[in-house]
């Protein structure tokens, strides 16, 4: 099988970090050992991921059995196709917020165009390799608005935790809680105190045995007391009516332009999210068990997951932190896991399904408070808060406008902020400086009186001067740029001229600490050599590394004409300066 594969990918010549982490296990054998380990993790995930599921869905708005779907179809499909050995795919908390919104306002429907949208960006990402630059988002910005979502997620969840008797939730965070407090009359004292029950046993078996199954036994236990008491709190029959027992058929949405215009923010977003917190999973599993992730091909395989998702009816699906680390710390070897954990999803709502029913609403949003506050993390917002003043600008305003506006736009400008102060910081970093000849020194160096040559060793005592800024006589002026020469420091440089006191006969640029240049200081490097010449100002380029000698090079037809001189040592660029300077003096 695995000859066959080979086959496959060289007749469509796919590069081998694309290849599926589940075709490196089959090349490399597969033994009944290890099926044996990945049977027992797939049953711990499967125990972890039943409920996240269900609640998941419902808090976003949709049937609990959508959310089933996805961990079903996108986490059978990314173990299967995906670039880690342990990535457990499924619905998460960090799409809970941009999904309800979508349902709300555009519909189920709307929710699997964005959807698909969000897929074709995901594998277009993977297909141009992005999927390294991806995961390096700063972490004030990926903090911000995960602490954001769990504030959202938890004040999303009072209605069902205190039985408030409400048509319609608004989606505004303001307007919600505004609703909640003219609502509170209606409060359900047997909902509140099954509440505060599921929240003391989860927190309590948490407390007592970590490494229990507790969301599970959560239900467990919540459904029994109400069935044997007849408490009278709504579940998940009485709100959504029976689950589904096997998978819908695949349905194309409908599409439209204007749709597809109103959505494109959405999708952008949930590719975004997707992207990152998949990329996320797979560093912490690779830390976890000592692997080493595909993250261009583990992209690909979220994007063909997403898809499919959407299309059996599914919600959209990333890399799952909590359920990853379970199939690692449970002892899974290869992805065969997480296609089992996939299997027995199914196979749990093949058979269990009719059980679900009876599952009290309260329970489940006791668990999502929990997640909730597992994202609002006490040590990571003291830790921002304390962090430098632009790390934690751009936490805070990211937070703040993932709780009151919404991601897409949060991220926008959080990532506008992290752009702008980098740039601060980095303009910051790049000096430049003028050395000129020190009015009170009483040694001036001698002049040479020949051109250099090439052939003679630049330490040799012909030359009677010293390589020290300091020593430069008033006629040459050196300018050192120490950093990168980018947009944000070029302006700098257009300036340097006007500043000058006198106007010297030759300028030497000393661009060795230059590690790169763009386009626009490739721009001001011309206007400066140009403004120089109109100035009769000689210009000498000294110990350009050859990356940025290359980009000059290409972008212009006439490098000497253009920038001036271009000379490899620094001190032969002197004896060359001085050359010209005396040559200028008898002209």
């Amino acid at each position: 099988m695995s000859a066959s594969l080979a086959r496959f990918f060289n007749l469509f010549r796919i590069s081998p970090e694309f290849y599926p982490k589940t075709y490196t296990v089959l090349k490399s054998g597969y033994s009944v050992k290890t099926f044996l380990k990945d049977l027992q993790a797939a049953i711990s995930v499967t125990v972890v991921s039943l409920p996240f599921s269900m609640a998941l869905a419902i808090a976003s708005g949709c049937t609990p059995d959508r959310g089933l779907y996805t961990s079903i179809v996108a986490g059978g499909l990314v173990s299967l196709l995906g670039g880690s050995r342990h990535q457990i795919a499924g619905p998460t908390a960090a799409f809970v917020v941009v999904v309800l919104n979508i349902v709300q306002k555009f519909g189920y429907e709307g929710l699997v165009v964005a959807t698909l949208m969000a897929s074709v960006f995901m594998i277009f990402s993977g297909a141009m390799r992005l999927g390294s630059i991806i995961k390096y988002l700063p972490f004030p910005i990926t903090a911000g608005f995960t602490t954001g979502i769990g504030v959202v997620l938890l004040v999303s969840q009072i209605k069902d935790l205190l039985g408030l008797h409400i048509d319609k939730v608004p989606g505004d965070i303001i307007e919600k809680l505004k609703c909640f407090y003219e609502n509170i009359a209606t409060i359900d004292a047997p909902t509140v105190a099954l509440s505060l029950l599921m929240i003391s046993l989860i927190y309590g078996l948490k407390q007592w045995r970590p490494k229990w199954p507790v969301f599970l036994m959560a239900f467990l236990f919540s459904t029994l007391v109400t069935q044997i008491f007849s408490v009278p709190v709504e579940t998940i029959f009485s709100k959504f009516g029976e689950i589904s027992r096997s998978l819908p058929h695949p349905a194309w949405p409908h599409f439209s332009w204007d749709l597809f215009i109103k959505l494109m923010p959405s999708a952008f977003t949930i590719a975004f999210l997707a992207g990152i917190e998949s990329l996320m999973s797979c560093v912490i599993a690779d830390s976890l068990a000592g692997t080493k992730h595909r993250s261009n091909c583990e992209l690909v395989a979220q994007g063909i997951g997403n898809a499919a998702s959407a299309l059996f009816g599914g919600l959209p699906a990333t890399g799952a932190l909590a359920r990853t680390a379970t199939n690692v710390r449970s002892g899974a070897k290869t992805p065969l896991s997480g296609i089992l954990h996939a299997v027995f999803i199914f196979l749990t709502m093949l058979f269990f399904a009719p059980y679900a029913r009876y599952i009290p609403l309260p329970c489940l949003a006791s668990i999502l408070v929990f997640i909730a506050l597992g994202m609002i993390d006490k040590e990571t917002i003291k830790y921002m808060v304390r962090s430098t003043k632009s790390d934690a600008t751009v936490f805070l305003v990211t937070l703040f406008l993932t709780i009151f506006v919404d991601i897409p736009f949060a991220i926008e400008v959080g990532a506008m902020l992290a752009m702008l102060f980098f740039t601060s910081r980095m303009i910051e970093l790049t000096e430049h400086k003028i050395a000129t000849w020190e009015k009170h020194s009483k040694e001036k160096p001698a002049a040479p009186s020949t051109a250099p040559n090439e052939a003679t060793d630049s330490h040799s005592d012909k030359q009677p001067y010293e390589h020290d800024l300091l020593y430069l006589p008033n006629e040459i002026e050196m300018i050192h740029i120490d950093g990168p020469f980018f947009f944000g420091v070029a302006s700098h440089v257009q300036d340097i001229l006007d500043k000058l006191s006198e106007s010297p006969r030759v300028i030497i640029l000393d661009m060795e600490e230059v590690p790169f240049i763009d386009a626009s200081g490739v721009l001001v490097l011309k206007n400066f050599v140009t403004r120089a010449k109109a100035r009769k100002i000689r210009v000498v380029m000294t110990c350009v590394p050859k990356n940025v000698k290359k980009t000059l090079l290409q972008m212009s037809r006439d490098a000497g004409e253009t920038y001036g001189e271009f000379i490899d040592d620094r001190q032969k660029a002197i004896h060359y300066a001085y050359f010209l300077r005396e040559e200028k003096r008898v002209g």
